[in-house]
């Protein structure tokens, strides 16, 4: 959701963030806050208990894994702004 979404429901903003998804748009796009260090550690620890409730079964682990993996990468700093395959690009992003 964090990373599907873009822009505001409410148009208070004068379009700012039009382009941002809501991550990109949580406290103004600095990295490394309080906010973003939870919301990165949320799904490790969902990971974490899923891979134990489930007894370390393979297949599951797998999906698992792959599936935090896809949600951490897309936090990091590195893809602040970036599309991949045209996702979620805004008007202002196809020059």
């Amino acid at each position: 959701m964090f990373h599907g979404i873009i822009g505001t429901p409410f148009e208070v903003n004068q379009g700012a963030y039009d382009n941002l998804t809501l991550w990109e748009q949580m406290d103004n796009g600095e990295q490394y806050t309080p906010t973003k260090k939870f919301l990165t550690v949320v799904p490790i620890v969902v990971f974490l208990l899923s891979t134990h409730y489930t007894y370390y079964d393979v297949p599951t682990f797998i999906i698992n894994f792959t599936a935090v993996l896809i949600v951490l990468i897309a936090k990091l700093p590195a893809f602040h702004r970036v599309r991949f395959f045209g996702i979620n690009m805004g008007q202002n992003d196809y020059n």
